[in-house]
């Protein structure tokens, strides 16, 4: 299935966009100036994404020892640092040698608990019939919920214990147990998607946190389904032209849309 015939309607990156920040969505419709993506976090978050991508194939060595395992995602985060450029090559286009070096030296400081995970993960009992599904995802399907009027392509699905589960990649940090609200919310519109693809209610759903190599299931609840489509009311109305009042938050410094954010912020922003 094709997006273009569903660009009308909004897609699941402008949730997981929202929840970073309202004001991003607002930017992003209006093709601001953009800062350059010549920095090294940009880097290590497609490093980590497309490492995430490839956890699949990780955990197809059950019987791995661990420095074993070690070696595999070795040699798996080798190729990627070798396919990186051909994969991302709009996304890297004027990024710096120097910048995409530091990035990846700084993913490979992350390895050595990537394998202690990985391999906690294929020890544990509870574990291995998740481990099982995630061999065989299915990488990122287009997703199309008509009656949400919203699309959208998870890092993958797989089916576990009779349900298709969305499974979405983060490459921050990950929380001590559990998934972060906000990560939740974007597994809970992949969710939402996949009930009208496959017409059954799908109650949970997968987060890889690749940075680190722990991959947690989590339940999603009727508050959840009822925050995305908040969310997705809001957006609708950045749309068409409303401006969200501005956070500031430490993570504005390194906003693409900083040169375009200011504390301005109309009437209409006091609704968000």
């Amino acid at each position: 299935m094709s997006l273009k015939n569903v660009e009308q309607n909004m897609n699941v990156s402008d949730i997981a966009l929202y929840l970073k920040c309202p004001r991003k969505v607002y930017y992003s419709k209006r093709s601001q100036n953009k800062r350059s993506n010549d920095n090294v976090s940009y880097v290590e978050h497609l490093l980590l994404k497309e490492f995430g991508l490839r956890y699949p194939q990780l955990l197809e060595h059950f019987s791995s020892k661990a420095d074993d395992m070690k070696n595999i995602i070795q040699s798996i985060f080798n190729d990627i640092c070798v396919e990186l450029n051909f994969i991302y090559a709009s996304e890297l286009e004027g990024v710096s040698e120097s910048t995409i070096t530091d990035a990846i030296n700084n993913v490979q400081a992350c390895i050595e608990e990537v394998s202690c995970n990985i391999v906690g993960m294929l020890t544990d009992t509870h574990s291995i019939s998740l481990a099982k599904a995630l061999c065989g995802m299915e990488l990122e399907p287009v997703l199309y919920g008509p009656k949400m009027r919203v699309s959208g392509i998870p890092a993958g699905m797989i089916y576990l214990e009779g349900s298709h589960l969305p499974v979405i990649i983060k490459t921050g940090k990950c929380p001590g147990y559990g998934v972060w609200a906000d990560d939740r919310l974007h597994m809970t519109a992949f969710s939402m998607l996949a009930q009208e693809v496959h017409n059954r209610p799908i109650d949970g759903g997968i987060v890889i946190y690749s940075r680190c190599g722990c991959v947690r299931p989590s339940k999603i609840r009727a508050n959840d389904r009822r925050q995305v489509l908040g969310v997705c009311s809001n957006i609708r109305k950045i749309k068409e032209g409303f401006l969200p009042e501005r956070k500031q938050t430490p993570l504005c410094s390194d906003c693409e849309f900083l040169e375009s954010c200011d504390v301005k912020s109309s009437l209409a922003s006091k609704f968000f």
